[in-house]
């Protein structure tokens, strides 16, 4: 079953749970899969050339609702292609090249100064460490990562979301990609938190999966990033990495961009527990110039207290 497959099921699913620290457990939560479902359609739509496509969707409330769309586009990319071996990659690198590396434990990003065969078994020269390559998991050049990005940091295990979603055996690579093609723009004090929000699968081994595991989000810093949160409350719309195809927009104070986005792919999360109606005057305003599409073409359809609709725009 392929991973869209895979992830875009859950919209049907009951299995799927949410761990809330409040409730002190997992808690049902099948809309969670629905919104999980909407992001790995749109990452497989195949897109007009000059056009955007715009689904706006109006909920009881919006917690955790923009993470889970970005967390369904990013496991819902095309994984990294396999190496042809760890050893044969290396040597094709030039030694001072930056890197990023994974092993079983950690996510390395650092300058690679080559191969070491004075042992019995080669190894790699990575920052300051020696590496055997049999602990080496992946390793990729990247000669535009700066070094204010190098770090190590410990490697998340893959949970029953990550597996089902038939990620598990790319997650390694995957971590390595640094890829950040989806930006979510909100309250970052209202998101941040809710990176700690963990979705699995009841009864499924391999325990769950934290939302900033999945996303990983840019904090300036990182060498290993899937996604960029930026603030919408600012008198301009923050700049958006150029490999950007998706934007979530979570509540008024960021859909009022709504015209000045130009990725192929927004949603725009609409809260009607608010008393703030400017984010649905913007869509409709929006949709004005553009062209209805059918939800049913995206291969999705809202779950029950949940209202959409879909449009294409010219950019």
């Amino acid at each position: 079953m392929t991973g869209v497959t895979t992830v875009a099921m859950a919209a049907k699913q009951t299995g799927l749970v949410l761990v809330d620290d409040e409730v002190g457990g997992p808690v049902p939560a099948a809309w969670a899969g629905n919104l999980l479902g909407l992001g790995a359609r749109l990452e497989r739509q195949r897109w007009r050339d000059g056009w955007q496509l715009v689904v706006a969707v109006s909920l009881p409330t919006r917690d955790y609702a923009a993470l889970l769309v970005g967390a369904g586009w990013v496991l819902t990319q095309p994984g990294q292609p396999a190496q042809s071996g760890v050893l044969a990659t290396a040597e094709a690198i030039p030694s001072g090249t930056p890197v990023r590396m994974a092993t079983a434990l950690l996510l390395v990003a650092d300058r690679f100064y080559g191969v070491d065969r004075t042992h019995s078994d080669p190894r790699v020269h990575v920052g300051g460490t020696f590496w055997k390559i049999e602990a080496v998991d992946h390793i990729a050049a990247d000669p535009a990562l700066s070094e204010g990005r190098f770090e190590r940091v410990d490697l998340a295990r893959p949970g029953s979301l990550v597996r089902r979603a038939g990620r598990g055996a790319s997650w390694s690579a995957d971590q390595c990609a640094s890829r950040p093609t989806v930006a979510i723009v909100g309250t970052r004090t209202r998101l941040e938190p809710e990176l700690a929000a963990q979705a699995g699968w009841a009864g499924s081994e391999g325990g769950y999966d934290s939302m900033r595991d999945i996303l990983r989000p840019d904090d300036g810093r990182s060498a290993f990033c899937a996604s960029a949160i930026l603030p919408g409350g600012r008198e301009y719309l923050p700049e958006m990495r150029p490999q950007t195809r998706l934007a979530v927009l979570d509540g008024a104070t960021a859909i009022r961009w709504l015209p000045e986005v130009r990725t192929q792919a927004v949603v725009a999360l609409i809260d009607r527990s608010s008393t703030d109606e400017s984010a649905g005057f913007a869509v409709l305003q929006r949709r004005s110039v553009g062209q209805r599409v059918d939800l049913s073409a995206l291969g999705w359809e809202p779950f029950a207290g949940m209202e959409a609709l879909a449009f294409e725009v010219p950019i």
